[in-house]
């Protein structure tokens, strides 16, 4: 058994051959979901059987191709298993609510790809994976009546630059495995490396395309793109601090990262209040919820990655929900007024509920997946300097306020009664299930969080 062979290649053998059955569509979703099921349980199996028998199963960690290896250790499984099981939800989810024939395999594909930037060495290459996988995954964003196509071409145009930013920077770091860097060399290596990533992941002043690619969208394909792909960039920070010494002792990093999230938090919290369409304001939900993760990186140097790990689950369950939640409540025009939310609750209580269980894990409510790690970014942060926590706790009030809007639009201005609905039908249970998983990993956090805590620390030793 091959591990980069069984969770990189194979996934996406599968899901471009099964294009030539997406027209059965019952088999085509089944297949699919089952593939990507079966891949994120098994990896979690595999890596808690690694751990109790404590020597490693009978399975090569390395694929060689074009002279560049793919790595999947043991020590990866656990949040290898995580990625896939969070796509196994999406792909269930589209099951009864997108039916875009294309999407299922082009999400299977697009979490290959993720998954590969991840295991590639040389690192360095994962920006080019990354930037391929969105390429790849445009056409499903681009389907439907949307015809404008600013909002792609900046996304894209944005990527390719920080493909060239960060190769660049990686370029100049990698010299100092021969000699010693330079004060100068790591000043314009950095300069580089946070222009990158803030391109990137739609840092400020950089975020404009995630607001304007949600409005010409469909939300749903677009909520996937922007729950993985925030983590592979985080997940590809870490390698970078990781892998060179002299950018973790960089005096001006960790600051810096800990002031771009705590600044996209108070940018997504104040835009998500005051916008008038309903894609937007989710949009801006999700600038805040990358600075959660951008905030985790600043704060390494004193809680490891332990706020990184806390923030995953809660920002992968939030956006789900969100962009669920959206789709059906609004529907497929992204231009709509938020006042199309009025009396929805009413229509369909069950996912006014999960609209709003996902604003409230991004917002770190309490009984929400969100709370437990929204306590330990305050208290560290608390112990920083005041302007940063006035960001944080800014974005957070205005982010709480933006909750209180949707629900009031959710609930009020409503000639319609509260019906129960006669019967209980299979997709009401996915929904349910979804909203008691907040809820769980809200009153038990460690449960799950532990888990993929100690993956990462195994993953990223020496930060």
């Amino acid at each position: 058994m091959n591990l980069p062979i069984l969770y990189i290649i194979l996934p996406s053998f599968i899901a471009v051959a099964s294009l030539i059955i997406r027209k059965k569509e019952l088999v085509y979703r089944l297949l699919l979901i089952v593939l990507t099921f079966a891949l994120g349980v098994g990896a979690i199996f595999l890596s808690l059987r690694a751990g109790n028998t404590g020597s490693t199963l009978s399975a090569n960690e390395q694929f060689i191709v074009l002279g560049r290896s793919l790595n999947v250790t043991y020590t990866d499984l656990p949040l290898v298993g995580m990625i896939y099981l969070v796509t196994a939800g999406w792909l269930v989810a589209a099951f009864f609510y997108f039916p875009h024939e294309f999407f299922p395999a082009f999400c299977v594909i697009y979490t290959a790809f993720i998954i590969a930037s991840i295991s590639i060495d040389p690192f360095l290459y994962s920006v080019l994976i990354i930037f391929l996988a969105n390429a790849i995954f445009l056409p499903v964003l681009s389907s439907g009546f949307y015809g404008h196509i600013n909002g792609r071409m900046r996304f894209l145009t944005f990527q390719l630059l920080s493909v060239f930013l960060i190769l660049l920077a990686g370029w100049i770091l990698a010299g100092g495995e021969i000699a010693p860097v330079e004060e100068d060399q790591l000043f314009i290596s950095f300069i580089l490396l946070a222009s990158g990533i803030a391109l990137w992941l739609g840092v400020f002043p950089f975020h404009t395309w995630i607001p304007l690619l949600a409005e010409e969208s469909s939300f749903y394909p677009l909520g996937f793109m922007l729950t993985l792909l925030p983590v592979s960039g985080i997940l590809m920070l870490m390698k970078f601090l990781n892998n060179f010494a002299w950018l973790r002792e960089y005096s001006a990093f960790f600051p810096a990262m800990q002031y771009l999230g705590a600044v996209m938090i108070f940018l997504g919290g104040v835009g998500a209040f005051f916008q008038k369409t309903t894609a937007r304001m989710a949009a801006y939900v999700f600038i805040s919820g990358i600075g959660m993760l951008l905030c985790g990186v600043g704060f390494i140097p004193i809680v490891s990655t332990d706020l990184v790990s806390a923030w995953l689950i809660p920002i992968m369950v939030g956006f789900w929900s969100i962009s669920l939640g959206m789709h059906e409540l609004v529907g497929a025009a992204a231009e709509q007024n938020i006042e199309c939310l009025s009396g929805k609750f009413a229509e369909k209580p069950l996912h006014a509920l999960l609209l709003v269980g996902g604003l409230f894990s991004v917002t770190g409510f309490p009984f929400t997946s969100g709370f437990a790690p929204n306590l330990l970014l305050l208290r560290t942060a608390s112990n920083s300097t005041q302007i940063l926590l006035f960001f944080i706790v800014g974005g957070e009030i205005f982010l709480a306020m933006t909750c209180i809007r949707v629900i009031l639009r959710l609930t009020l201005r409503s000639d319609k009664k509260f019906e129960l609905p006669d019967k209980i039908s299979v997709d009401r249970i996915l929904i349910v299930f979804a909203i008691l998983l907040n809820t769980f990993q809200g009153m038990f956090p460690s449960v799950l969080w532990k888990m993929i805590s100690n993956a990462m620390s195994r993953i990223f030793p020496l930060i």
